[in-house]
């Protein structure tokens, strides 16, 4: 009872000192509260990256079959697995209780008449056994039906609106040309938004070997990806003692694609992992984020702890004559401590409130719209988690913060304050070592940012490798609608030139593996038909660009210099490799070019010539101010011919929008970040100046009355401070420059060398905020008056 009573009067008064100096608390209270809003919604979003798919009950038994491949000397981990190897394990293992394949296929979807480009997935009918996807309507066993179709809630809506969705008649138009009806037998909740594989689109895998696509049964074709499940009990082990044969009838099958060994992978590790994965079917990005940001955060807790240690002992120098009167009474240095930490704890629980409230209003939301596909929410998996990081967040923070002051404060002798000799605040080296590192802790927050900021921009500035204005493309389903869509507007007079493809730059070129003399090469491969270079503006090096010649439809090639690289030429023109049988024969070398985006490196790519049947887009390129006429005209021009399938044309001017859109937001965040730390900074320096100043009033006094100018008081302040903050930059500077760069260089393929540009803004915001905050301290130090200090000398 006795402690309950202790606790509640040291309450009553944080509460009355929290009021009665109002201005130096809230300054805490703030300081704090920012860091702990950065704090909990960094924690929140790391939660919800490591809790990827962990929703599925059956989750710690799934494993996706992924594969290594030796290319270009290293060994890269690919999603794609042999279409055969899920029936394989199946067959071979009684540790297996089930398996599912993934089959990605692009698809004009139609339903009365709306019509829509699609992905769909062809998978195995026990997937929804394996995966816990909550359905709204159907059953799980609906994929063992060959004319069933399972569709997500949003396509339920896009396509039936109101309607009931189940029986529904949906027509599906494939690349190859075939057309087939599916009834929706199933439709899914909305996924969780920790799922990291979900798809729109479900059909039965049977239905896709009989719509036609050769060779799709055997160990040569991959599918995207390959998932099992064992039984319970059982350990992946079980499996490893198959995958040597596996392996070796997959290298007999497919001679250009040689697997070096299987690498079965849990389903909690597919998203973490999701960027080093070639294929990759779950969703999920760069760990070195992540980790950069959870160190940023502890940095400003850190900046905020000192911050708040200062100012608190700034604070109690108004009270030393209430702890000498205390000491008198009869409490012990022990009851200070407690009640100053109490205190202390008190003001971290109203930061706690108030960082809460600004993270769910403010940054979790404006987290939400800067990274808007990761849907982000006020929550964690498991809620208890986030209450508990809060308590601990709550007493770490409060004991680190508050122990300094509690125990400096409550050392301070009695006698020496009631005869006010207790010289409060000179020489207090901890403190100046508490700023100092403060300001290190800031400097490499800011200068970190400031490199990656650069490094942001430079990727938002950089060449394409082509001129993309002025280019249009065109999706097309087949060789019979690009002749019809060719001829109706190629002889439009806006039109420059045009191409053929398979693929699209900007929208995924295929990734194969080459076996080039005793090299394994990864390369990216076009087919395209004449006057590509010239379409795309792609810039030549040596050589020619492909034509309409015969040899140049099967054989001739066009590389990029990376390729000419890979294989060690001093010249790509004239040099041959084999290929699918075939000699190939390089007629011309292009300036490398970015076709995915500048996240990403850039392979070897090879253009080669494009067979009819295989041809799906047409591009044309024409003045970027008749581009919009263009598009009309040939949007009209699809009506007429394919009134059935929507019109998909692509800007190539547009195909890195959502790169630049990621890298708008990245910048954002980053200077958020530099904004927060320069605030923090600002309240310890003007902690530990007021602290400084208060202790040296009466000096200033003399000064004064012996006839001392007021630059004389303003070197006297800032001079100490001065070499603290040119240590801290000397020291933060580079580490922040190692630990940033080191970032940088694994997430960026190519960064840029790091400029002064950086440091001289650092250094900048340095000298500013050591201005901006000295300025205030300076004007009450020259204005004291010594007759108010000096009375009682």
């Amino acid at each position: 009872m006795n402690r309950f009573t202790m606790l509640s009067n040291y309450l009553k008064l944080g509460m009355r000192n929290i009021r009665r100096n109002m201005v130096s608390s809230m300054i805490n209270i703030i300081g704090m509260a920012i860091a702990i809003c950065f704090a909990i919604s960094i924690f929140i979003f790391t939660d919800f990256q490591l809790n990827m798919d962990s929703f599925h009950t059956n989750g710690d038994r799934i494993y996706q079959i992924t594969n290594y491949v030796d290319q270009d000397g290293n060994e890269n981990l690919w999603s794609d697995s042999p279409i055969t190897l899920g029936p394989a394990i199946d067959s071979d293992h009684p540790s297996i209780e089930s398996f599912a394949r993934i089959e990605y296929r692009s698809s004009v979807v139609k339903y009365q008449s709306d019509v829509f480009d699609e992905l769909v997935v062809f998978t195995d009918p026990q997937f929804f056994e394996m995966f816990d996807f909550a359905m709204i309507t159907g059953n799980r066993k609906v994929l063992y039906d060959k004319s069933q179709v399972v569709v997500s809630k949003e396509m339920a809506i896009k396509y039936f609106n109101d309607e009931e969705p189940i029986g529904k008649e949906l027509s599906f138009k494939f690349m190859n040309g075939q057309t087939k009806r599916y009834l929706v037998g199933a439709v899914l909740e909305e996924y969780p938004n920790n799922a990291s594989i979900g798809f729109d689109f479900y059909l039965p895998i049977e239905s896709f070997f009989d719509l036609g696509w050769e060779n799709t049964q055997g160990w040569d074709f991959m599918t995207d990806a390959t998932f099992i499940l064992l039984k319970e009990g059982e350990h992946i082990s079980s499996v490893y003692d198959s995958f040597e044969r596996y392996r070796e009838v997959q290298h007999a099958s497919n001679p250009e694609w040689k697997i070096k060994s299987f690498e079965p992978l849990p389903l909690a590790d597919l998203s973490t992992k999701a960027y080093m994965i070639e294929g990759a079917v779950s969703g999920g990005g760069h760990p070195a984020g992540r980790v950069a940001l959870l160190i940023i955060a502890g940095f400003l807790l850190g900046m905020a702890c000192f911050n708040f240690m200062n100012i608190s002992v700034v604070s109690a120098s108004k009270r030393l004559k209430e702890i000498a009167l205390r000491k008198v009474m009869g409490s012990v240095r022990k009851d200070i401590i407690y009640q100053f930490m109490t205190e202390n704890l008190l003001k971290c629980f109203f930061a706690l409130i108030v960082g809460t409230l600004l993270s769910y209003f403010l940054l979790i939301p404006w987290f939400d719209i800067m990274i808007p596909e990761l849907d982000i929410q006020f929550r964690t998996i498991n809620p208890m988690t986030l209450v508990y990081f809060m308590v601990g967040l709550l007493f770490v923070v409060g004991l680190i913060s508050g122990a300094y002051p509690s125990f400096y404060i409550s050392k301070f002798d009695t006698i020496t304050i009631f005869k006010g000799k207790e010289k409060f605040g000179s020489k207090n080296l901890f403190s100046k070592m508490m700023l100092g590192l403060q300001f290190f802790l800031a400097v490499m927050t800011i200068v970190g940012c400031f490199i990656m900021t650069e490094q942001s921009i430079y990727l938002g500035e950089k060449d394409w490798g082509y001129d993309p204005e002025g280019t249009m493309s065109v999706y097309v389903n087949g060789p019979e609608q690009y002749e019809l869509l060719k001829n109706e507007i190629v002889n439009h007079p806006a039109v420059e030139n045009y191409t053929a493809s398979d693929l699209l730059i900007g929208r995924g070129i295929t990734k194969l593996s080459m076996e080039i003399g005793d090299k394994q090469v990864a390369v990216r491969r076009i087919s395209a038909s004449e006057e590509y270079v010239e379409t795309f503006q792609l810039r030549m090096l040596e050589g020619r660009p492909l034509t309409d010649r015969s040899e140049d439809l099967k054989g001739n090639v066009v590389i990029n210099q990376k390729f000419v690289d890979a294989m060690g030429w001093e010249s790509g023109v004239g040099q041959t490799f084999t290929l699918d049988s075939t000699q190939h024969v390089v007629v011309g070398v292009v300036e490398d070019f970015h076709y995915y985006d500048f996240f990403s490196p850039i392979d070897p790519v090879m253009i080669q010539g494009l067979e009819p049947s295989n041809v799906r887009y047409l591009t044309v390129q024409t003045d970027p101010s008749r581009l919009s006429d263009l598009e009309q005209y040939t949007r009209e021009a699809w009506l007429a011919i394919a009134p059935d399938d929507p019109f998909d044309r692509i800007f190539q001017e547009d195909v890195f929008n959502g790169f630049y859109q990621e890298n708008q937001s990245n910048i954002s965040i980053l200077m958020l970040i530099t904004g927060i730390a320069i605030v923090l900074a600002c309240l310890g320096l003007y902690g530990l100046i007021s602290f400084n100043v208060q202790g040296k009033l009466k000096e200033f006094s003399v000064r004064k009355v012996l006839g001392a100018e007021p630059k004389v008081i303003v070197k006297i302040i800032g001079k100490q401070y001065i070499w603290v903050l040119a240590i801290s930059f000397l020291i933060g500077a580079p580490l922040g420059t190692i630990g940033m760069m080191n970032l940088v260089v694994s997430i960026f393929p190519e960064p840029k060398a790091v400029s002064v540009i950086p440091f001289i803004v650092a250094m900048a915001i340095i000298l500013l905020t050591l201005v901006v905050t000295v300025t205030g301290q300076i004007k009450k130090a020259i204005n004291v008056n010594p007759a108010d200090l000096l009375r009682t000398e």
